[in-house]
């Protein structure tokens, strides 16, 4: 049985299971190396060895030292505990040769420490080292490999590779990728395979943001499964036959679905009371897509739902990092933003309606307040011109004077006319202007944050606060962006032209 089965299956039994644990993966990488072995039980394995030692040979002479134990050596006082519990864990691992005849031994460079010989030790001769790499590959634990082809000398992954690879038509790089991917996945869920109706979801839940890759993946992974008998008992055969059983439900509509009991109470639903681990199928992306985006919630409702669901998929990760293997952060970033697009591109969406409200009633505020300030210039010049007709005696050196400042006023109020006549640039517009000069004067989303930026613009434009903030979530590639781009692009032409070119680097123009 191999060491990770062992520790899993024995956890409630191992005396300090996290210490013994930790010390045998970090053994893992050094198992076909014996002076590497060897050097890490002498560093953080033997501290009552060498704490003896001490005592028969340093304690006394002058100056007089104390014993310091190491950083992340195990206590004198349990290590010898320790090394008998990685011996139980490692004895039917074959690929532990190496760390089985240490313990054995009582291996150690700090003299003689106590042997007392109740352990017979393993054969080791010149091919050891060749024996223990070839139980690992039989294990599947010869990964991550630089090269494709080394995956390809294994039929099952050939045949695998030969099928696809013409619908596919992925490179040599992205096939590599998926194998590395899919052995590691591999090498977790046998860990987990004695609960196979836990370690499903590892599979059946996985997330690389990239469907292909990981349908491909899940199909080498099953091929794995399906295919391996390599030193398993009995009840691991079929458990791992149960575990290959469910994960054909993989893509399948009666997994990725909303339970119907929810369905019918939808309107009803208390969201907070909702069990988002058990409705979500333990946080399958496709099922989460499915809740988020239903027509019967609002946008505050939806993205509610996404708060509470990344909340309690936090919690379980923290608990349970062994089966909720994959970092959802990116995915609820992209679904929040998604959202609320698509809200706001929705007529029928009530924050839609309150967005265009909105935007009607600062229009409407700005031409009353252009009105007032042309009623008040018009004022004047009738002002100006009754005291020109009273004053008949200087009217000669008063008209040039006021035909000078009503040219000037009648030049104001046409501006001001074409200002209320134009609509200037919309808010996005507004919001990819003010990001270029930021940037240019060195403030980016690297080194404050957006609620920051969003105070700043709301103040400067009065523009509405949270409309701001989601506009600050930028995606360079959308169309609209795009076409945004190119008017902002305009407006720096003449002052700013090495903004204007940095717009136009990041556009399709």
């Amino acid at each position: 049985m191999r060491a990770k089965e062992y520790l899993e299956i024995n956890k409630k039994k191992i005396y300090h299971y996290d210490l013994v644990k930790k010390a045998v993966y970090d053994l893992y990488p050094l198992r076909n190396n014996k002076r590497q072995t060897e050097a890490y039980f002498i560093g953080y394995l033997f501290a009552d060895a060498r704490y003896q030692s001490h005592e028969q040979h340093d304690a006394e002479k002058p100056p007089a030292t104390i014993f310091n134990e190491r950083e992340n050596e195990i206590d004198r006082t349990i290590a010898h505990k320790i090394r008998m519990e990685i011996l139980n864990v490692i004895s039917e691992d074959d690929t532990f040769i190496f760390a089985y005849n240490i313990i054995a031994l009582v291996a150690n460079n700090y003299d003689d420490y106590h042997r007392i010989m109740t352990v017979n030790q393993k054969e080791e001769n010149l091919n050891t080292v060749s024996y223990i790499e070839n139980v690992c590959k039989e294990y599947k634990e010869d990964y991550p490999k630089s090269s494709l082809a080394d995956y390809l000398l294994d039929d099952g992954n050939r045949a695998i590779f030969n099928k696809k690879r013409c619908d596919l038509q992925k490179d040599e790089e992205w096939w590599l990728c998926a194998f590395n991917k899919a052995y590691e996945i591999f090498d977790l869920i046998r860990i987990k395979a004695s609960d196979p109706f836990k370690a499903q979801y590892i599979i059946k839940n996985i997330f690389f943001n990239d469907k292909v890759l990981e349908s491909t993946i899940v199909g080498i992974v099953k091929s794995l499964i399906d295919n391996y008998s390599y030193d398993l008992t009995d009840t691991q055969k079929k458990k791992l036959e149960m575990l290959s059983d469910n994960i054909n439900g993989y893509g399948n509509g009666h997994f990725l679905r909303i339970d119907e009991t929810y369905l019918e109470k939808i309107p009803d639903l208390n969201l907070e009371e909702t069990n988002w681990l058990k409705q979500t199928q333990m946080f399958n992306y496709d099922i989460i897509c499915m809740w988020v985006t239903h027509e019967a919630f609002s946008l505050e409702q939806r993205l509610q739902i996404i708060e509470l669901i990344e909340k309690k998929y936090l919690i379980e990760r923290e608990k349970h990092p062994d089966i909720f293997i994959y970092d959802l952060a990116k995915f609820f970033i992209s679904l929040r933003e998604k959202v609320s697009m698509n809200c706001l591109n929705d007529p029928n969406c009530q924050t839609y309606s309150q967005i265009q409200t909105e935007r009607v009633e600062e229009l409407d505020s700005a031409i009353d307040q252009k009105n007032k300030e042309i009623e008040k210039l018009k004022n004047t010049i009738e002002q100006l011109n009754q005291l020109l007709n009273e004053n008949t005696d200087k009217s000669k050196q008063l008209k040039i004077k006021f035909h000078t400042e009503i040219r000037s006023l009648k030049t104001t109020i046409a501006k001001l006319n074409t200002e209320i006549n134009t609509r200037g640039m919309t808010m996005p517009q507004q919001v990819l202007a003010f990001y270029y000069i930021f940037n240019e004067l060195g403030i980016s989303f690297n080194n404050s944050d957006k609620t920051q930026w969003a105070r700043f613009i709301n103040t400067f434009t009065g523009k509405n606060f949270q409309n701001i903030r989601t506009e600050l979530n930028i995606d360079f590639e959308s169309r609209k962006t795009q076409k945004n781009l190119r008017v902002v692009a305009d407006l720096f032409a003449e002052l700013f032209p090495r903004i204007q070119q940095k717009v136009i680097n990041d556009s399709q123009i």
